[in-house]
Formats: structure tokens, sequence, C-alpha cells
């Protein structure tokens, strides 16, 4: 099994420190010189790339543990797992979603999950490994195969971009009949040190983008795993 470490950047000043923190080479994405946007630098990672697990990281995450690749390959030695992350929740969209008024809160997360240094404020801490309804964009491995049959990441004029991706990628999983699994890795994310430097960002489609989701996946949500798994 290969995997491909991959962070797109817009080269906030700490950024080459947390890559370091991988121990394990990085394909950096240097956005700030190509101008791509978040889901174009994702696409072209994807076809330069050809290994079997694919890992999409945040340039703000500090990995803190050294075990993390174990315990990523060893979720992925199971064929029906196609996504692997280190934060997400048990549950996506509100269970009676599509029988009331829109809103934008029914697309949210609940019991949410993870390792992180400050665990507590997002949800629960969890350290051992899980399956998930939908995973947090901070860490996403990603079983190539996945991404061939959805035909690689949404691209423009789609508003799915720096908002929702992960909402996007987890829905396509389980659309395709794949797993998505939670290892509870120990992690720092630093949290938005490239948002502030985004020529992109004024132009997120925040509302196009969720109504992107609840449109299009209404076969997959909401959902919710039995906790356990």
């Amino acid at each position: 099994m290969t995997l491909d470490l991959i962070s797109a950047t817009l080269k906030w000043p700490g950024y080459l420190d947390c890559l370091a923190s991988w121990h394990y080479p990085v394909m950096i994405l240097d956005n700030a010189e190509s101008g791509d946007t978040l889901m174009e630098s994702y696409q072209k990672a994807f076809v330069e790339s050809d290994a079997d697990i694919i890992a999409y990281v945040h340039d703000d995450l500090v990995c803190l543990d050294p075990f993390w690749l174990q315990k990523v390959e060893n979720e992925f030695s199971d064929p029906s797992v196609g996504l692997v992350g280190f934060a997400g929740a048990l549950g996506h969209g509100d269970p009676m979603m599509y029988t009331k008024p829109y809103q934008l809160s029914q697309l949210g997360r609940s019991s949410f999950r993870s390792n992180l240094k400050e665990a507590e404020k997002h949800g629960e801490r969890f350290t051992g490994a899980c399956d998930v309804a939908v995973l947090d964009g901070l860490a996403l491995f990603v079983r190539r195969e996945v991404l061939e049959k959805c035909g690689g990441w949404p691209q423009p004029p789609s508003p799915i971009d720096y908002i929702a991706y992960d909402y996007w990628i987890s829905c396509m999983t389980r659309r395709l009949g794949y797993r998505i699994r939670l290892a509870g890795v120990d992690c720092d994310h630093l949290g938005g040190k490239s948002t502030g430097l985004n020529p992109n960002l004024g132009d997120a489609k925040f509302q196009e983008a969720h109504w992107e989701i609840y449109d299009n996946f209404r076969d997959v949500l909401p959902y919710r795993v039995r906790e356990g798994k």
C-alpha cells in the first residue's frame, strides 16, 4: 500500500514546521504562487499521484503521534474502508431534514469525536478507531479508487471548494458503498492560519455549497452510524 501526503498552502509563517511534524515526505501545493483554489489543487494532486491512498492534510495541523501511518494503514487493510480521518462525527444531518423547510443547521454534525489537543472544546475525546458518518477536512485519507469512481474533486463552477468539501467527500464515499473510519490520532489543529491569506475566501459560496450538499445527497443524508462499530 502506497500513500502520498499532500498539503495545499498559502505559506503562513509556520506551515513548514507543521508539515515537518509528520516525519514523512509531503507534496506541497503552493496555492499562493499558482492561484489555484483548494479543490483545483486537490484535483491536481490526485491526477499527479499514483498512490493507493492520497492524504490531504491542512498546513496548520501538527501531528503528535509517531505511529499515525501504521494506524491509517491498519484501517485501509479492510477493503471496505474508503476514507479515514482524525476528526469526525457519528451523525451527519438532522434526522428530519427532508420533512421540513431547509435550514443550514440541518446539515450539522452530531457526536463529534477526535484526539485533537483541544478535543473537548469540539466534542468528545476519542483515542480508538470507529466508523463515522462524516469527517472534518483537517485530515482526509482517501482511497484512490474512491476518487476515481467519483471523477475526482469538484471543480469550478461548483460551489464546493473551501466550504463543504469534507461533507462532499464523506457523502460521496457513503454513496459508493465504502465505510468511513475515524482514527484517534494525537494531533493539534492550530486552526485558520491560512484563512486570512486566502484570496478566494471573499468569493466562497457558503450558502450555495451547503445547498449543493442538501440537494444532491438525499440518498445518503441524514446518516448515523451505530456506536461501538
